[in-house]
């Protein structure tokens, strides 16, 4: 297969068998691909019989899809209506805006209730990306630690550009922000394990018991709120997320 650009292998390998899956479901349906890079996820869709439109900072990237791309600042209101898209994907970008909670508020905007989000960004709740931030505040114990002169990329031939990934969000901050604009985890994708954190299981009985710990204490302080903190407890705990390499969340907007 010819080499996707800005796209890593598990997030290709989670859209191939998403549209698979659901392929009977996608006919003429709204997707919305609001970081669509090459395209080539959106074309996925659009395959499938879908009504695609395709959006990003960059449209000029598009080579792989049809439909146009148009040009969208995910920081900035979206040029789309309310309650119109059945299914709205943002694919390694997250980590990349300064104001997240401002995304979720316009993607659950624009989602029709029940409607799907798919989001995919570099997993930080890793035990090796947890381990990583103890040792330098990095995504990986190999990168650079965050500095100013990487914090800032000029696309060629533009005047525009866009930050590093230094506003990395693990699970439970992701759950949160969905969550005050209504929308729930319906799924998280088991991605390929790291070997550093299989190795790194060893410290699993520390974050369960404190986990755990805190739960409990939450819990008997605040007992009305068991659902939301037993979400938390679940997802701090997941064996899944501890050791994914990638972070493949699917929200659901509440009807």
């Amino acid at each position: 297969m010819e080499e996707i650009p800005h796209s890593r292998q598990p997030t290709i390998d989670y859209f191939q068998k998403y549209v698979e899956a659901h392929k009977h479901d996608l006919v003429g349906k709204k997707v919305i691909d609001l970081s669509a890079g090459s395209g080539f996820i959106a074309n996925l869709f659009l395959e499938r019989s879908a009504h695609v439109l395709l959006f990003d900072l960059f449209p000029d990237q598009n080579k792989f899809c049809a439909q146009p791309c148009q040009f969208i600042d995910l920081q900035q209101p979206f040029p789309i209506e309310s309650g119109s898209a059945d299914l709205v994907i943002c694919s390694e970008t997250m980590e990349h805006l300064p104001n997240q909670y401002f995304f979720f508020q316009e993607a659950a905007r624009i989602l029709k209730p029940n409607g799907t989000l798919l989001i995919t960004t570099p997993n930080v709740s890793s035990l090796r990306s947890r381990f990583s931030q103890f040792i330098g505040e990095s995504e990986h114990y190999s990168t650079p630690l965050p500095n100013e002169l990487n914090a800032f990329t000029k696309w060629p031939g533009s005047r525009e550009g866009y930050f590093s990934k230094i506003f990395l969000s693990g699970i439970l901050r992701l759950r949160l922000l969905a969550a005050l604009q209504g929308l729930t985890i319906n799924q998280i994708e088991k991605t390929k394990s790291s070997s550093t954190s299989s190795w790194l299981m060893v410290f699993y009985p520390v974050i369960y018991y404190f986990s755990l710990k805190n739960y409990q204490k939450q819990l008997r302080l605040n007992p009305t709120h068991q659902k939301p903190l037993d979400e938390i407890f679940k997802w701090n705990t997941s064996l899944k997320i501890l050791l994914s390499k990638q972070l493949i969340i699917e929200f659901k907007k509440k009807s």
